[in-house]
């Protein structure tokens, strides 16, 4: 597909066909595939599997065959949810590590949401070299909520959703159906005015708390992929990881290309030079809960009201 970049409703011309852009417009097919995939699967209808993994882990065909589609597009280089303990954490972390790109994919993040019929499910990739993520696509097909509407079930062909993308240091944005985009991307400019709300996943509940007291409210559309989009589009003020490799990393380049960065909780260190290490050898942050906020001063207040629960 040729790449177009927007600005408003206008298209302003095919993008240079740089090596990084390149990688961008592999993203983008597979993510429109992928989207197609599952909102096919979906309107056929789906069972769900439960793996017994963190909270209760959830599986579909749709997750099965989006992983295939993955291995099919970009190969050995790939670390993706249901293939990545074959890979191993060491070898995992080399591959990142490596000048080359490596794909870090989550074919669908929210499973259940997608199940049930609820919008907040997407797939998301990333495209990292040198140890950090530098380009991703986060496809939510079905983002649309009509809830004037309650009791409307959209077909697939019907569905209206959202991309979002990152690259350069930039991040676009453009609406899809049936999980295919609609016209040029264009580029995200965020509100900037606060909404008090924060990220906060059931995951995180297991561990931690937060003190409402210090005027932060939780919020969770049961997704990370869902809490990316938040945070991106200015719906959310920070977010936290507590989940997985494949869970952050399109989310951590999306952020990054719009000013947000990274601190760990409590000491607010800031990331280490390979994404991989924000997580254990399970490629979980459970042991370590990472903050992402516009800045440190804001990231200083978010962590003081976080409290770790008593185990």
């Amino acid at each position: 597909m040729a790449i177009h970049i927007g600005s408003g409703r206008q298209k302003v011309g095919r993008v240079s066909a740089s090596p990084d852009f390149r990688i961008l417009d592999r993203l983008l097919s597979f993510a429109e595939e992928a989207a197609a995939l599952a909102l096919d699967h979906w309107e056929r209808g789906v069972s769900v599997i439960h793996k017994d993994a963190g909270l209760g882990q959830a599986l579909t065909e749709a997750d099965l065959a989006i992983s295939r589609l993955l291995h099919a597009r970009f190969g050995p280089r790939l670390i993706e949810e249901e293939t990545a303990d074959q890979i191993g954490y060491d070898a995992a972390k080399r591959l990142l590590g490596e000048e080359d790109w490596t794909f870090v994919a989550d074919p669908i993040d929210g499973t259940k949401p997608y199940a049930s019929g609820l919008p907040s499910w997407g797939t998301m990739i990333g495209a990292c070299r040198g140890g950090w993520p530098r380009v991703s696509v986060l496809s939510l097909p079905a983002w649309f909520d009509d809830r004037a509407d309650p009791f409307a079930t959209p077909r697939a062909a019907d569905q209206r959703g959202l991309l979002l993308a990152a690259i350069d240091d930039v991040a676009y944005w453009a609406p899809t159906r049936a999980g295919r985009q609609v016209g040029a991307l264009r580029r995200l400019d965020p509100p900037g005015r606060p909404t008090h709300h924060v990220g906060w996943l059931a995951i995180s509940a297991q561990r931690y708390t937060l003190d409402y007291e210090q005027g932060f409210f939780p919020w969770s559309e049961s997704s990370a992929v869902a809490d990316a989009a938040l945070l991106a589009l200015g719906r959310i003020d920070a977010t936290c990881i507590t989940y997985m490799l494949w869970d952050a990393v399109a989310g951590i380049a999306l952020w990054q290309a719009l000013g947000y960065g990274l601190y760990r909780w409590p000491d607010l260190a800031r990331p280490p030079g390979n994404v991989i290490e924000l997580f254990d050898h399970q490629f979980s942050s459970k042991t370590n809960m990472w903050l992402a906020c516009k800045n440190s001063d804001h990231a200083a207040r978010f962590a003081a009201a976080i409290r770790a629960i008593q185990m």
